[in-house]
């Protein structure tokens, strides 16, 4: 991803660097016909450890509406990642099975629901496929429920809940391992082919004027952590009471996100590249108001978030890692994305993560006093790369608000590549952020501090050496000092 300074110095451009990937292949297998509209359902799926598509002769999608199976896709190509089937509009739980050579399924991922809507495509989650004797181990949870203390057989539909969804997250609360859905007056859902590992469980109730994803009726809170064996078949020793929510969503909407690491899907790249955790942060229409965040293993390769204002909103990731570290995210905020209430939009394929070459320096006047004290507005910078001019006193990008100091400064950032500003920087990082700085081993700053029209402070820095890929932040801050007669930095 790095160019050279000709031609940053030919022309600020942006480089963007995102690989997505949708595969679409064609479809034999059963497919039921409901006679309503379809859409598109993208499901994806990686190998987990022990499994390899030397083994596997074909991929099978299964998918089941309301209790019983849709349809089961196959002939997926192991190696593609993916598979496009076309369905009518619903909710259907999904999961993925590695077919061998002898017709037996060898490999299965976890479930997962999405929700398809009619001439539309969604994106599952990028499922991992692992051994059966490893992914399943014969494992699953079956949960009941009750409706306010009442039996469900007449308490559903007195109370108009058409349907139950059963959720089992992992321990942080935020993944969905698997899910099940079933007719609210059945009284019980189970889900299947679950790996072992310690979850919590969610019961979700819908009425028929409910979205997916903000049901009116559920268990305020989860349930757990319980550990759950392999070859167990878990069953709670007592229903689980499903209660008014009170609509807590309503004028929220919620943002399913996913990513990939240079291209590659996250479950393998993320340990390739050793990034532990990730933070995904929504921001506003300003692209810095921060409207939502959350942490997720970046080997999950995907994070829900909800209770977000309907709106424009734009997302950025970050390795959770401190300054002084590579800088891994996207390079380029991903936006704009409309959130609507009381609906989960969906980024329509996995945001590329890539390293990202940022500069961050802070800056403040030499005696450490303010810009009020000093009379100075606004700060106007010129920045040199390996010595030749990117962005003059001039550019309409190069003057900022004087809202620095070194005892307090904000973020106030020029993007090498494009304007007005859009790179994805970290939030954590503060002071004058120069970022796409590609190719780059010196960079100088020189700033004016101006009182009106005429320059009264000035400083110049020269920051080396710099590596393509790195988050460097100078410790030194670039200071302001007091022009004096024929200073040639004042001119």
């Amino acid at each position: 991803m790095s160019k050279s300074i000709s031609q940053l110095f030919q022309g600020r451009w942006r480089v963007l660097a995102l690989s997505l990937f949708a595969f679409a292949l064609p479809l034999q297998g059963c497919i039921v016909n409901n006679g309503s509209s379809r859409g598109s359902a993208v499901v994806q799926w990686a190998l987990g450890v022990g499994t390899s598509c030397a083994n596997v002769s074909s991929v099978n999608v299964v998918a089941v509406r309301d209790g019983t199976t849709y349809g089961t896709f196959t002939n997926g190509i192991c190696s593609s990642g993916a598979m496009t089937i076309q369905v009518g509009e619903g909710a259907y739980t999904l999961h993925v099975e590695a077919i061998g050579y002898d017709g037996s399924v060898v490999a299965t991922t976890p479930s997962e629901t999405i929700t398809v809507v009619a001439y539309n495509t969604v994106y599952s989650d990028i499922l991992v496929l692992a051994p059966v004797s490893v992914a399943t181990g014969g494992s699953s949870i079956q949960t009941a429920w009750t409706i306010s203390g009442q039996a469900p057989a007449a308490a559903c539909a007195a109370n108009g809940i058409k349907s139950v969804t059963l959720s089992i997250y992992d321990t942080t609360q935020t993944q969905i391992i698997g899910s099940a859905s079933a007719p609210c007056a059945t009284g019980y859902a189970t889900v299947a082919n679950l790996p072992t590992g310690n979850y919590y469980v969610l019961l979700d109730g819908y009425t028929a004027a409910d979205v997916t994803g903000h049901p009116s009726w559920g268990t305020p809170d989860f349930h757990g952590p319980f550990a759950l064996a392999a070859n167990t078949d878990m069953t709670f020793n007592a229903p689980l009471d499903i209660s008014p929510l009170g609509n807590p969503t309503t004028g929220v909407g919620g943002l399913s996100v996913g990513w990939t690491v240079f291209g590659t899907v996250a479950a393998t790249a993320c340990t390739t590249y050793s990034l532990g955790a990730l933070n995904i942060t929504v921001l506003g229409a300003d692209k810095t108001t921060v409207l939502g965040s959350a942490q997720a293993a970046c080997s999950t390769g995907q994070v829900a978030l909800s209770n977000l204002a309907a709106g424009t909103i734009y997302v950025r990731i970050d390795e959770a890692n401190p300054p002084d570290t590579n800088a891994y995210g996207n390079v380029a905020l991903t936006g704009p994305i409309t959130i609507v209430a009381n609906q989960t939009a969906s980024v329509t394929a996995p945001i590329d993560i890539a390293q990202r070459t940022i500069i961050a320096v802070p800056v403040g006047f030499a005696d450490a006093g303010s810009c009020s004290g000093h009379g100075v507005g606004s700060v106007q910078y010129q920045i040199s790369g390996n010595d030749k001019l990117i962005v003059p006193f001039s550019d309409a990008d190069a003057t900022k608000p004087c809202d620095l100091s070194t005892a307090a400064y904000k973020q106030q950032v020029i993007d090498l590549d494009n304007s007005p500003p859009t790179c994805a920087v970290p939030g954590n990082v503060t002071g004058l952020v120069i970022c796409n700085a590609h190719g780059i081993t010196k960079l100088t700053i020189q700033a004016h501090g101006l009182t009106g029209n005429t320059i009264g402070y000035a400083a110049k820095m020269d920051v080396t050496p710099l590596t393509d890929g790195k988050l460097t932040v100078v410790k030194q801050p670039l200071q302001l000092q007091a022009c004096g007669a024929g200073d040639p930095l004042c001119q």
